[in-house]
């Protein structure tokens, strides 16, 4: 790089005189080539370690982007499918509850139906033993005068 670095350090004060950039860089090169012995290959080699260092670059990010995916990614992946586990027990036990609920209400009518005709019952009875015990008190009122 300290090549490419060097070329530029050339061109950049012939850019006011030489505006064709092509024009520019042989002349900068030439003027490089015998004040610090810079080559073409040497310039050519500068763009290839660039590239070289681009792709160490891409690399390392692909390898720590892998890595995310795997701590942060796959973790958050497992978090959603237990607490989808999770939706679907609680939504078992609710089902399981409604049918408790179910039961309990025919509990609840089977045992208002037996109250009811229980508390029939004795009222019939009641009021059949009324009538028999005021029959029997007219009786005996009868039979004590």
């Amino acid at each position: 790089m300290p090549e490419l670095a060097k070329i530029e350090s050339f061109a950049a004060p012939l850019a006011a005189v030489i505006q064709d950039k092509s024009l520019r860089y042989k002349a900068a090169l030439a003027t490089a080539q015998s004040q610090a012995g810079l080559t073409k290959q040497g310039i050519l080699k500068g763009f290839d370690n660039l590239l070289s260092v681009l792709d160490s670059s891409a690399t390392s990010f692909n390898q720590q982007s892998d890595e995310v995916g795997k701590t942060e990614v796959d973790a958050k992946t497992q978090q959603l499918s237990d607490l989808k586990a999770a939706i679907q027990e609680k939504n078992k036990e609710i089902a399981d509850m409604e049918q408790q609920v179910k039961s309990m209400e025919s509990a609840v009518e089977v045992s208002r139906a037996k109250l009811q005709q229980a508390k029939a019952t004795f009222a019939a009875a009641y009021e059949r033993r009324k009538g028999e015990i005021q029959q029997q008190r007219k009786e005996f009122e009868i039979i004590l005068q």
